[in-house]
């Protein structure tokens, strides 16, 4: 069977039995797929949490909504997501502060977990305490919607040859 062929029959079995919720995330799926192959997003995870990045002076904001392709199994962001979400926005940070001929990688991150991701969206404030030529140190607080503060990381970055 040709892969298209596969796919519309895996999407018309899961849609004969798919709750709303079920078709919301099938729906968030598709569009973050939609979103990365028009260029809109440079990877799928950045595009299926559908991510929003504004930077202020040293800052970087980035910013998810909380949808239920996020949620664990207790109706709170999985702390994979928060954690994903922490990483992104110091790495972003830092490969937008290094020259083109560098990539910045996660070498370690510490994450304290403080209170549960519910709401409507996250909010994640990076900075950067060390940039040097070969290693960058960074710090984040993640907030949601209402300003509750429900992480704080620390990550430190290689910075190799791209």
């Amino acid at each position: 069977m040709d892969l298209n062929k596969e796919i519309l029959n895996k999407v018309q079995d899961v849609l004969t039995s798919a709750t709303d919720e079920d078709k919301r995330v099938l729906t968030q799926v598709l569009n973050g797929l939609q979103s990365k192959h028009n260029g809109e997003y440079k990877t799928y995870i950045t595009s299926f949490m559908k991510t929003s990045i504004q930077e202020s002076g040293e800052q970087l904001e980035m910013s998810i909504p909380i949808t239920p392709f996020l949620s664990n199994s207790v109706d709170i962001v999985h702390g994979g997501f928060t954690a994903t979400l922490a990483d992104t926005a110091m790495g972003t940070l830092v490969n937008r502060r290094i020259p083109e001929n560098l990539v910045a990688v996660t070498s370690e991150m510490k994450l304290n977990y403080i209170a549960p991701g519910v709401g409507e969206a996250l909010r994640c404030e990076a900075t950067i305490l060390h940039l040097g030529s070969k290693t960058s140190v960074t710090e984040c607080k993640i907030y949601n919607d209402v300003g509750t503060l429900v992480a704080a990381a620390s990550g430190s970055f290689y910075l190799i040859p791209r």
